[in-house]
C-alpha cells in the first residue's frame, strides 16, 4: 500500500510543476521544450525535482557493446 500512495504523490508532483530545468546547464524551460535553447542538448520529461530526464543516447550504448565484443575476440584470437 505505500508504494501506491508513493506513486501517486510522485505523479502529483509531476502534474504540480509548470517548468523544468535542463540536466546539464540547469536552466529553466517550459513543459514542451524537447532541446534545452542554451546548451542544445535534448530534454525529456520532467521528474518529480522538477528536473527534465536525460533521452537514452542509444548510438553510443550499442557503439561500447560492440567495442567490448571486439576487444573479447581480439583477446581470444591473441591468447588462446
Amino acid at each position: 500500500m505505500g508504494m501506491v500512495k508513493q506513486n501517486k504523490a510522485d505523479k502529483k508532483a509531476i502534474l504540480s510543476h509548470t517548468t523544468k530545468k535542463c540536466p546539464e546547464c540547469l536552466t529553466q524551460l517550459t513543459l514542451d521544450a524537447e532541446e534545452c535553447f542554451s546548451c542544445k542538448k535534448k530534454v525529456g520529461e520532467v521528474n518529480k525535482h522538477g528536473v527534465a530526464k536525460r533521452p537514452i543516447n542509444w548510438s553510443s550504448n550499442i557503439v561500447c557493446i560492440l567495442s567490448w565484443i571486439l576487444f573479447v575476440i581480439y583477446l581470444w584470437w591473441a591468447f588462446f
